[in-house]
């Protein structure tokens, strides 16, 4: 048996993201990994037919304690994340099978990163977004039985409103946000605090990204000076637990952007829920934006390789999908994301040849077409590699169309 082979045999086999104890063990197994074997165990992991979540979280989570270690100026880091219907997965388990009462398990994760390093403080930011089931209401009870209620505030997106709130953009109403009003909401607010050394790290509101291995998007952005640091689900070395559909529809959707919004291109996930940013460079970022719904993060993303060339990190991480209890998979918001998309090039990009043939094909995409077409996705699109081939563009919208029909 390989040392890669053993590994994988000493990590938990099992995956269940309402259970705390196997994150418990996981964060057990990362601990007894040693500093000079990281960077080959992990190159063996992406290529081991074995590999597993577990193991490829074991190691990313080895490799984030050290590089929040290597971190020495004082830093302050502000984790941020959105609940809308959210009342089952801050539940615990017993309560509900969907239970992950991911509010306590994201503080002790947290805890579990920057335990032994008195240089790194950190605050957590709650927003609800409007929610009809009080998610708000239900975190703010959990908050305030919490050992670590100080550090944990909750915010009501309609609060902020009602109270013409600078910090809520040109929202009128919660209806006219779909996270993304409430995580731009929670970016001004953190930042609008001047907190020194600031860090501004938002995250979905289930447990698919560890936050134990925030130190990689931290280090990021505190040694290597990054604006964001995101993390990747398609990099070499992350690992993704999700099916075959959402893969190629994940696909399909980065190739329709890349036909749109040229300058990030490069960008290999543009939507996974782990994103950091610099507090410092916030400063008047956050003005004027179009999108308060899904499309945001890639709206940030443009604007922020607009403003600062080069400066977003990507980060491979391991990533387990929350699908059965997700806010969005009644939704179905690709077309109107996709629209989205349009706009983003219309309002921050010249005219491109290429990108008016894609932006006529999208905006005759209706529910319908769409719903059928994501079942007939070409196989180009489905082999191809967004890493590998990033300038990949040998699928035409007359081919596009071809499928759906």
């Amino acid at each position: 048996m390989t040392s890669v082979e053993n590994f994988i045999e000493h990590c938990p086999s099992h995956i269940n993201l309402t259970d705390s104890n196997l994150f418990r063990k996981i964060e057990a197994c990362a601990q007894h990994l040693q500093e000079d074997e990281l960077e080959q165990l992990d190159v063996q992991l992406a290529t081991s037919p074995l590999t597993t979540y577990n193991a490829v979280l074991a190691v990313k989570l080895a490799k984030s304690k050290i590089a929040i270690s290597q971190i020495h100026k004082n830093t302050h880091i502000t984790f941020l994340f959105a609940v809308y219907k959210e009342t089952e997965r801050l539940s615990f388990a017993y309560e509900t099978p969907l239970g992950e009462d991911c509010l306590n398990e994201k503080v002790r994760q947290i805890e579990w990163l920057v335990e032994g390093l008195p240089n790194v403080t950190w605050d957590l930011l709650v927003v609800d977004d409007g929610c009809p089931d009080n998610s708000g209401l239900k975190a703010q009870k959990i908050a305030n039985k919490s050992a670590y209620r100080d550090q944990i505030k909750i915010l009501f997106l309609q609060e902020a409103i009602n109270a013409n709130s600078p910090l809520v953009g040109q929202l009128k109403s919660t209806a006219d946000s779909q996270k993304g009003g409430a995580i731009l909401y929670g970016l001004r607010y953190a930042a609008s605090l001047k907190r020194k050394n600031n860090i501004i790290l938002y995250t979905d509101a289930d447990l698919s990204s560890h936050l134990g291995m925030s130190g990689l998007l931290a280090e990021a952005i505190a040694n290597d000076h990054k604006s964001l640091a995101i993390g990747s689900r398609r990099e070499k070395t992350c690992f993704t637990l999700r099916s075959e559909f959402r893969d190629h529809r994940g696909k399909l959707f980065i190739y329709l952007r890349r036909r749109l919004l040229h300058p990030i291109n490069y960008i290999s996930d543009e939507q996974c829920g782990f994103k950091a940013f610099d507090a410092l460079f916030l400063n008047d970022f956050l003005e004027n934006v179009l999108e308060t719904k899904f499309s945001f993060d890639v709206e940030l993303l443009l604007r922020t390789e607009l403003k600062k060339s080069n400066s977003i990190a990507q980060i491979p991480i391991a990533w387990m999908d929350s699908d059965e209890a997700s806010t969005t998979k009644d939704l179905e918001p690709y077309v109107p994301m996709l629209n989205r998309m349009v706009d983003f090039y219309e309002h921050y990009l010249p005219k491109h040849p290429e990108a008016e043939d894609f932006k006529s094909f999208i905006r005759d995409l209706t529910d319908e077409t769409w719903d059928g077409w994501i079942h007939h996705i070409p196989d180009a699109i489905k082999t191809w590699d967004p890493i590998d081939n990033i300038q990949f563009n040998e699928v035409s919208t007359d081919q596009l169309r071809q499928c759906a029909e």
